[in-house]
């Protein structure tokens, strides 16, 4: 009886930990197949408010990771951008915020001194919350900024449609 009381003490004391699943890059198992069509919301994510200029251009994001399908099985809408850290809990919020059943949660990280752009990525899956993570792409020394920036959100964008399809889905039948 004394035992499982202390356990149970500190298990009430230690915080939980919040780790950054943009950074853990791990992905959820036992994924329910999905059934098409689905809606999808694309979010940026910065570590900070400050942000470069050159990157909060609104069209790049519309012509490269708003078209992941297409064949439009995913119809996508831009949301506005996640300051801090993505946890469940903040992941568990948007669902709650948005309606769409997958959430794209990007984010760009810059290094000056090597003169490269790392873009990471994950798939919410609101109903079923469940994460599905992305390969990071480093696009490095191959010119602008910009240029940088578009080529690594192109390859993300395909990762993403890569992941989303590799899953199995099937499409609503007809009532008739």
């Amino acid at each position: 009886m004394l035992f499982p009381l202390p356990l149970l003490l500190c298990s009430l004391i230690v915080p939980s930990v919040w780790a950054d699943l943009m950074d853990e890059n791990k992905l959820d198992s036992a994924i329910k197949m999905l059934v098409f069509p689905k809606s999808l919301r694309v979010l940026e994510n910065r570590r900070n408010v400050e942000t470069v200029a050159i990157f909060s251009d609104s069209k790049r994001i519309r012509k490269t990771l708003l078209k992941l399908d297409p064949t439009r099985v995913t119809p996508a809408k831009a949301g506005e951008p996640i300051i801090g850290s993505v946890t469940r809990d903040i992941l568990r919020q948007l669902a709650n915020q948005y309606s769409e059943d997958v959430i794209f949660i990007f984010r760009r990280t810059l290094d000056d001194e090597k003169n490269s752009i790392r873009h990471q990525g994950l798939l919410y899956l609101a109903r079923q919350k469940k994460i599905l993570a992305l390969k990071e792409s480093m696009e490095s020394d191959s010119g602008s900024l910009q240029e940088m920036d578009l080529a690594g959100l192109k390859t993300l964008a395909k990762e993403a449609k890569k992941v989303l399809h590799s899953h199995k889905f099937e499409k609503r039948q007809s009532a008739y």
